[in-house]
């Protein structure tokens, strides 16, 4: 896909220009504030992205809400984890998921 082009950070006064909505580091001072920081960062070690590719090759590379074969999928909990070990690393809890069946799904507050 290809990078947005250039534009402000949306924070008040910052001269960063992004990519995104914020500059990297508005990026990462609002990832730091969120209440489940130490949860999410489990997604960024080598285990998750073990687990995740092994998830993805298991599915075919196939959303398990629309059934397209897709080779950008998000790999999500079935069952929300809320911070639970046990639930986050549980193979039979997860499943993969194409970005507009996941956004789906978030909405619905699953």
């Amino acid at each position: 896909m290809p990078e947005r082009a250039p534009h402000f950070c949306v924070v008040p006064g910052c001269p960063e220009l992004a990519t995104k909505r914020r500059c990297r580091t508005h990026s990462v001072a609002r990832e730091h504030e969120r209440p489940n920081y130490a949860t999410r960062r489990w997604y960024r070690t080598p285990p998750w992205r073990a687990l995740r590719a092994q998830i993805l090759r298991a599915q075919g590379y196939r959303c398990a809400g629309c059934h397209q074969v897709v080779l950008h999928l998000e790999v999500d909990h079935i069952a929300k984890h809320d911070g639970d070990p046990r639930r986050f690393w549980d193979r039979a809890n997860l499943q993969a998921l194409c970005r507009s069946c996941h956004q789906r799904k978030t909405r619905r507050g699953e």
